[in-house]
């Protein structure tokens, strides 16, 4: 399953290298207005190829050409079935990375994560969640 979101502003929230694992949110959409919050969560991140800041974001695991094509562009190991493909209006980007997950719910910019693993799972009806296959 694709993930598009191309009416809202994401940033990178969180990277931990040590934890090898990347927190994308969107708390507005592109003009600032607020909306629900999006968080897109990633673990394994092997690579990481992207804009801090993003207007729109649209993500994608790479077929086989998109990812041969990172592969001999950037000099990393692309494999199809651990690349994802990242666009929006101002930039393009990949990941080499495990399957990245999303969630979106009603929240405060000063509230916790939606990927707050001490949580029951699954959350509540107030928070949508899928995977990008």
């Amino acid at each position: 399953m694709k993930f598009r979101e191309p009416d809202r502003l994401f940033k990178i929230w969180e990277y931990t290298v040590s934890h090898q694992t990347l927190l994308l949110r969107s708390d507005t959409d592109v003009k600032m207005r607020p909306g629900p919050r999006i968080e897109i969560y990633v673990g394994g991140v092997q690579t990481l190829f992207m804009n801090s800041m993003m207007y729109g974001l649209t993500i994608w695991r790479a077929n086989e050409h998109e990812a041969a094509d990172i592969s001999a562009r950037h000099g990393v190991n692309a494999d199809a079935t651990v690349t994802y493909k990242l666009s929006s209006s101002n930039a393009e980007g990949f990941l080499v990375s495990g399957r990245p997950s999303w969630r979106k719910g009603e929240r405060g910019i000063e509230e916790p994560t939606l990927f707050d693993f001490s949580q029951p799972w699954p959350p509540g009806a107030d928070v949508t969640w899928g995977d990008i296959e």
